[in-house]
């Protein structure tokens, strides 16, 4: 008994010299104040509420790890890694841009990739990578961890960070695919892409097929021959509209009802069939996934590659 009380004694003396320690981190001073330990003090975690149509569920995630998620999805892991930094800056910005117009919902953006960004997990993209899992996993966590937080600005907000697969060697205005004013968001070389071995598709439909998948755009008839005509391009390359039988309709509606890779396309015809030979993938607006790489394989840093293809703005971070 004198022994536990001995201890007691010493226990309750150094008590009186020491700093309580509480469990939240903070030190309780001899004088009442409060200090941090250095140790255990952290920043707030930044994180995005991300809603799957597909199972109508909303998922609170850390940051970093969805962007970890969309860059795995977006972009192919073997870029390099300059590359795969601009698409982790360009997703981040996107999702801020996003989170701000869905201020009234009770989400940030969606998992749905005609929408907003593509996404998988984690354990989904491992499960992709089998035995590189590791390595793949370690590339893009140490491209997202060291643009961690910075954002592409205009006039000090985060942008519309849109990006496709390709281009046709030019990037298109975003006021020619949607209207609008978005005046970071023009049309730039990206000579890049026409080195790409598939960045030139073909789609060969016969006449009847034509037909029938245009049936909900333009009721077609008579000759084959003067079936498409009057083809018009933008500057950068990409139709804008073209006469069926007569009738005006958009690139984009055609690239859509015959499912074609872009809207940069040329027809030819032949023994009733028609051709499509189509330039890059995607609407062809913001960052080229493939311009990106080919910029970074000349030793472009991120910077450089967002620089280029969101005209006049800025890398940064946002307070």
């Amino acid at each position: 008994m004198k022994k536990v009380l001995s201890v007691t004694m010493v226990v309750l003396t150094i008590m009186l010299f020491i700093p309580l320690i509480s469990l939240s981190g903070e030190v309780v001073k001899k004088d009442g104040s409060v200090k941090q330990t250095e140790a255990k003090t952290k920043e707030k975690t930044e994180t995005v509420k991300l809603y799957n149509p597909q199972n109508g569920e909303t998922q609170l995630i850390d940051m970093d790890e969805y962007i970890f998620g969309v860059v795995a999805a977006e972009m192919p892991v073997l870029y390099e890694i300059e590359a795969l930094k601009a698409q982790a800056v360009a997703a981040y910005t996107f999702t801020l841009f996003r989170k701000n117009a869905n201020k009234e919902k009770d989400y940030d953006i969606t998992s749905d990739f005609t929408v907003d960004q593509s996404y998988i997990s984690k354990t989904q993209a491992q499960e992709k990578w089998g035995d590189k899992a590791e390595e793949y996993t370690e590339k893009i966590e140490k491209a997202v961890s060291e643009v961690s937080g910075l954002a592409i600005t205009y006039d000090s907000l985060p942008i519309l960070a849109v990006y496709s697969a390709s281009s046709c060697g030019k990037t298109q205005n975003a006021a020619d695919v949607w209207g609008g004013k978005y005046p970071y968001l023009v049309s730039v070389d990206s000579e890049w892409d026409k080195l790409s071995a598939d960045n030139i598709s073909k789609v060969t439909i016969s006449a009847d097929e034509l037909k029938a998948k245009l049936s909900s755009l333009v009721q077609i008839s008579g000759d084959t021959t003067e079936w498409i005509k009057n083809i018009t391009k933008n500057k950068a390359g990409y139709v804008t509209c073209l006469e069926i039988s007569g009738k005006e309709v958009s690139g984009n509606d055609i690239r859509n009802a015959l499912d074609l890779k872009s809207s940069a396309f040329d027809v030819s015809l032949g023994e009733s069939a028609f051709t499509f030979t189509v330039s890059g993938y995607g609407h062809g607006v913001g960052m080229s996934q493939t311009g990106a790489n080919g910029m970074a394989k000349e030793s472009f840093d991120y910077k450089e590659i967002l620089s280029h293809y969101y005209t006049d703005c800025k890398i940064e971070k946002i307070d």
